[in-house]
C-alpha cells in the first residue's frame, strides 16, 4: 500500500463538522454544494488526466441518449449526446490522485460521515460525466417514491434521532463552471421528502420548471445531494464542454451497486493497486462495521471494531469461519 496522500496527512485541525446550518440545507433541500475543496492546480491536474483519454470517451447516441427525441425540453440540439469516461481511480500515479482523493478528503469526510455513517463506503465504480455545447440532459430521476408510489427504499432518505440517513449519497467534483442557465445538473429542491412520485411530465421538464434549480458551480467545488431527491441534467447551452465526475457513497452495510463483486478480493484489480490504508477501508465490500471492518475516522486514522474473540471462536465451531 501506498503512504498517506497529501489530503490525507492534512492537518487534523483541518477536518470539521458539518455545521448546523448546513446540517439543515442538506435536510431542508436534499443537497449541499461544499466550495474550493479541490485547486486550481488539482483540477487542472484532473482535466489533463481526461484530455489524455480523450479517445475513450463515450457518446451515447440512439437510444443511449438521455433526453428524448428531438424537439423535448431535454433533448439539446437533438443530436449530441452526453459522453462519459470511467476508470480514473486506476490510472496512474500522478494522474489518478485526485480522483482517489475523493474517497477519503479531510473536507469531505465530515459530511461523508454525517449524510452515510461511520464505515462509509464507496458504492458505485466513479463515472466522469462530459457534456458537449448542445448535448442532451437526462429525464429527472431519483426520489424515495417509486413511479408507481411504492417506497423506494434503495434510494431512501430519513431523519430520525438528530441524524440524517441517506442510502445513496451522490458526490459530483466539478471540473469546470456552470452557472445557473448553462445547463448540467439540476435539482428539485426539498423532494427528497416527497410523499409521491414525480409526475412524467415534470420529469421531462414540461411543467412547474420554477422548482427546478440549476446549480453554480465552480471547479473544484464537490455537490453532495441524496439520490432520493429528483435530479436530473438540464441540456449545456454554454460554449464550453461541462465536465463533472461521480461517485456514490452508501452506509456500511447497504449496496446497489456490485461492481465491488468484479474480482477477487474485490473491484477491478487495477483501482485497489497501491491504495492507501483510509482508500482501501472506503473501498471495502458491505458488512457491519463491528465485524471488523476498518472505519476512516475523522482525523484520518482507520480503525476496527471487533466482537470478542469466544464469539468468533464459538462462530468458527458452528459454521467454519470467525464471520458469521
Amino acid at each position: 500500500m501506498e503512504t498517506a496522500s497529501a489530503a490525507e496527512t492534512a492537518s487534523a485541525d483541518a477536518a470539521r463538522e458539518m455545521t448546523d446550518l448546513e446540517r439543515y440545507l442538506f435536510d431542508l433541500n436534499g443537497f449541499l454544494v461544499v466550495r474550493g475543496v479541490f485547486t486550481e492546480a488539482e483540477v487542472a491536474a484532473a482535466n489533463a488526466a481526461v484530455d489524455k483519454r480523450a479517445e475513450r470517451i463515450v457518446e451515447r447516441k440512439g437510444g443511449l441518449r438521455l433526453g428524448g427525441e428531438k424537439g423535448d425540453a431535454l433533448a439539446g440540439d437533438g443530436v449530441t449526446g452526453r459522453e462519459d469516461l470511467g476508470g480514473m481511480l486506476g490510472w496512474p500515479e500522478g494522474e489518478r490522485e485526485v480522483f482517489r482523493d475523493v474517497l477519503t478528503h479531510p473536507a469531505l469526510v465530515p459530511y461523508y460521515h454525517a449524510l452515510v455513517g461511520s464505515g462509509y463506503r464507496m458504492d458505485h465504480l466513479p463515472l466522469l460525466i462530459q457534456q458537449n455545447p448542445g448535448a442532451d440532459g437526462f429525464v429527472f430521476h431519483g426520489g424515495k417514491m417509486n413511479d408507481d408510489g411504492s417506497w423506494c427504499d434503495d434510494l431512501a432518505y430519513a431523519f430520525s434521532n438528530g441524524r440524517m440517513y441517506n442510502r445513496l449519497l451522490a458526490v459530483s467534483v466539478a471540473l469546470t463552471e456552470t452557472k445557473p442557465g448553462d445547463g448540467g445538473f439540476c435539482v428539485v429542491r426539498g423532494s427528497h421528502k416527497a410523499n409521491l412520485p414525480c409526475p412524467p411530465e415534470m420529469q421531462r421538464h414540461e411543467v412547474a420548471r420554477e422548482f427546478v434549480e440549476n446549480v453554480a458551480l465552480r471547479p473544484g467545488d464537490v455537490l453532495l445531494f441524496s439520490e432520493a431527491t429528483t435530479h436530473g441534467t438540464l441540456p449545456w447551452s454554454a460554449k464550453h464542454t461541462r465536465r463533472a465526475c461521480l461517485y456514490r457513497f452508501a452506509p456500511a452495510t447497504s449496496a446497489y451497486g456490485r461492481a465491488y463483486m468484479t474480482s477477487e478480493p474485490s473491484w477491478p484489480a487495477d483501482m485497489t493497486h497501491d491504495l492507501t490504508e483510509a482508500q482501501a477501508a472506503v473501498l471495502e465490500a458491505p458488512y457491519h462495521p463491528r465485524l471488523d471492518r476498518p472505519s476512516l475516522r475523522g482525523d484520518g486514522r482507520v480503525e476496527k471494531t471487533s466482537r470478542a474473540d469466544f464469539k468468533k471462536e464459538h462462530d468458527a465451531k458452528v459454521f467454519g469461519s470467525e464471520y458469521f
